[in-house]
């Protein structure tokens, strides 16, 4: 008989596939790197609005908690309708955020331009980007990713300059005035995009199965008005899609969670130095331009590492894991010794190794939940992920602004960012405990089980405890009304295991006899 070949969609790891990196590749450039930018945009708008370094320090926060916090609903969205459609919708909000942004009179209406209305272009735009790659690459996964976040180091690299310049030629309201058209970009980018073959042939199968299916039943049943019965089946369809993109159920496996919390210290330690390296340059009396040079060394790093790492994942040489680990101690200790010096220099190599080291994480991200949960369960996986971060990134950046106004100086937050990378290192080395622990519940459930090996030769069937106690239940009341006793009945029909009977004391008794029932 011939067995039946999966054919591979075209598209995976090949065709479009590229064309849809191409799109990533320059959506990330613009959100991402933009969103690394920021901590020049944070510092002007200190100085230009007399405000405290927590409380400024919120508005990023905001926008990194609607941009990481709208995943779910990103993915739910871009599903119902397509992620073209999505990143365009959200590249709009994001250009209208800077527009309106360069007229706000005070520090307090930023909170709503850029903090709300960039924070959910942002967030409308950056899940779409970071999800469709997946559903493209199987063989080359690991390197695709990586190519496409690399892309947000070279907006780390390019965009200090371009907002020093800006700045300083057009002031902070010009510089959001401009940055809004060119974030328009982000919709140029988004109409690369295609739907992956798979979502679009499952969307038509649940189409015809919730649409098609209700009026067969209403004829069966003489109604012939259909309109009703459909748009209520669609609508339970749409509510049933929005609850399982929050499969909180994910979270019963200890790994996912485990991942979870290491990935939240991850990107809250790294996000911190978003800010710390253009303040603390700040702080230290270097001008704009070095200033700029230090968040453009650590963009610069992260293209090749980011690169680098994706693609060395996909090899295997080292578990993904191990290359976690490393990343974060090499970069906590770094963050550890970074308040005992005030050279320049030292802070460009500081820039470099957490854009070589932290910064890679996000190659691995998609790759490490792919291997816990699989991907049937990535998009909801992801989902869980970018909501988690948000919530964690919320209170990490006005947490170190509250200690440099607090002690006047950033030293104690590089303490604080080296233990959030140290602890997410020491978290993910926890899994090989993780998995014997899984492994020793497994087989405590398998011994809780009894094996029963019928008497005809069948193969032996395991039932638990209670499913056992049940069927010998049904046995004894099968026997009080069924009193067959033969053995040459088959197993399937007798109600209890057949007890022979004694043995015979005489000679009358060892004559051959028969029961009525093996007549």
């Amino acid at each position: 008989m011939a067995t039946a070949v999966k054919q591979k969609d075209p598209d995976v790891d090949g065709g479009f596939a590229w064309a849809i990196l191409t799109g990533c590749f320059l959506m990330y450039m613009v959100v991402v790197g933009g969103i690394k930018a920021y901590g020049v945009l944070y510092t002007e708008m200190v100085s230009v609005y007399a405000s405290g370094s927590g409380n400024t320090a919120w508005i990023g926060s905001t926008t990194l908690l609607l941009m990481f916090g709208l995943g779910p609903v990103a993915n739910l969205l871009s599903q119902r309708f397509t992620f073209r459609t999505v990143a365009f919708v959200g590249g709009l909000l994001v250009g209208l955020g800077f527009v309106t942004s360069s007229f706000v009179p005070s520090i307090e209406y930023m909170y709503l331009t850029f903090g709300i209305c960039a924070g959910l272009g942002y967030g409308l735009s950056f899940s779409p980007c970071s999800t469709i790659i997946s559903f493209y690459f199987e063989e080359k996964r690991a390197l695709a990713n990586g190519v496409a976040v690399s892309a947000s180091g070279v907006g780390a690299l390019v965009f200090p300059f371009i907002y020093q310049f800006l700045i300083k030629e057009f002031g902070l309201h010009g510089t959001f005035l401009i940055l809004g058209g060119f974030a328009l970009n982000i919709c140029a980018a988004a109409c690369i995009f295609r739907q992956p073959r798979l979502l679009s042939l499952a969307k038509q199968k649940s189409t015809k199965r919730h649409v098609h299916e209700p009026e067969d039943t209403d004829l069966l049943n003489g109604d012939t008005s259909h309109n009703q019965p459909k748009d209520k089946t669609v609508s339970q369809n749409c509510c049933t899609n929005f609850f399982s993109l929050f499969k909180f159920s994910l979270f019963c496996n200890p790994l996912f969670s485990m991942y979870v919390v290491a990935f939240i210290l991850c990107m809250n330690g790294y996000g911190n130095n978003l800010i710390l390296i253009p303040a603390h340059l700040k702080a230290l009396g270097y001008d704009r331009v070095k200033i700029a040079l230090g968040i453009s060394v650590m963009g610069a790093f992260e293209v090749v590492a980011r690169i680098f790492f994706g693609w060395f994942a996909d090899k295997g040489y080292v578990k993904k894991r191990t290359l976690f680990i490393f990343n974060m101690g090499v970069s906590a200790i770094f963050c550890f010794i970074a308040p005992l010096f005030t050279n320049y220099y030292f802070f460009l190599v500081y820039a470099a190794i957490i854009g070589t080291f932290p910064g890679s994480f996000w190659s691995l991200i998609s790759v490490l939940i792919i291997d816990v949960v699989g991907m049937k369960d990535f998009t909801a996986a992801f989902g869980l992920v970018s909501l988690c971060l948000a919530v964690g990134s919320a209170i990490s950046q006005p947490t170190i602004g509250w200690l440099q106004d607090a002690s006047g100086s950033w030293n104690s937050s590089f303490i604080l960012t080296g233990c959030l990378l140290l602890a997410s290192a020491f978290i993910v080395m926890t899994e090989p405990l993780i998995k014997r622990c899984m492994k020793r519940k497994k087989l405590e459930r398998n011994e809780a089980t009894v094996e029963l090996v019928a008497s005809d030769g069948n193969p032996p069937k395991r039932l638990s405890t209670a499913s056992l106690a049940r069927e010998n239940e049904e046995k004894e009341i099968l026997a009080d009304d069924v009193p067959l006793k033969s053995e040459r009945i088959s197993p399937v029909y007798r109600p209890y295991e057949h007890q022979k009977p004694p043995p015979v004391s005489s000679y009358e008794d060892s004559l051959p006899f028969a029961f009525i029932d093996d007549v």
